[in-house]
């Protein structure tokens, strides 16, 4: 057995108060800096991310110098306080967001529940999400149509899988969700919070 995930100092840099972490002035500061073989700038003005007091900087350091390796086999949990970087971190080995320093290698088929509903679309119904999300995450429709019925099974959501899933509870919109990315048989499944929201007897099974 070896490492399936190793994280090699990653570190996530983000801006306050902007829908985007970039300005073209800032890109262009860093480009200079590239140019003549210097470090970002931007890099060194960052504070380490704390929600009960007031900082100096516009940018706030959600992840720094972030090292670890996941085995084989290994279950991995992640525990912090609120705004720790947990859901960063979770992203950024999701391929969701990328980091800014540093490198994440991930050794074979990955899934991930990082929201409720995550490749969901409200309209559809939760016969048509299991196929939709299904696609999304890799599988083929005759993978997906092999196993359906396992999925609906294992969901326990089978007199509902023909309505909408916007009428579904959040407790239901996990447990099909969760189902679709168990049976893509990853080798790698990271799990966000989503499943506090599901009943005590889901989670167990789970």
């Amino acid at each position: 057995m070896g490492a399936v995930i190793k994280v090699d100092n990653i570190s996530k840099l983000y801006r306050l108060g902007m829908i985007g972490n970039r300005t073209i002035v800032e890109d262009i500061n860093r480009l200079i800096a590239k140019i003549r073989g210097k470090e970002n700038p931007y890099l060194k003005v960052g504070e380490t991310n704390q929600r009960n007091t007031k900082g100096i900087s516009d940018y706030v350091w959600a992840l720094k110098d972030i090292n670890f390796e996941v085995e084989e086999g290994q279950r991995f949990g992640i525990i912090g306080k609120n705004g720790a970087g947990k859901s960063t971190l979770l992203k950024i080995l999701s391929r969701v967001a990328g980091p800014t320093k540093g490198s994440v290698k991930l050794k074979g088929r990955v899934a991930s529940l990082l929201e409720v509903g995550t490749g969901f679309h409200p309209e559809l119904t939760g016969r048509d999400n299991v196929f939709l999300n299904g696609a999304i995450l890799g599988m083929t429709q005759e993978e997906i149509k092999g196993k359906f019925d396992s999925i609906v099974d294992f969901s326990g959501v089978e007199r509902y899988v023909d309505t909408p899933v916007k009428r579904y509870s959040s407790g239901m919109y996990v447990r099909l969700a969760f189902a679709v990315a168990a049976h893509l048989e990853p080798e790698i499944l990271i799990v966000d919070e989503v499943l506090a929201v599901g009943d005590a007897e889901f989670q167990k099974n789970a």
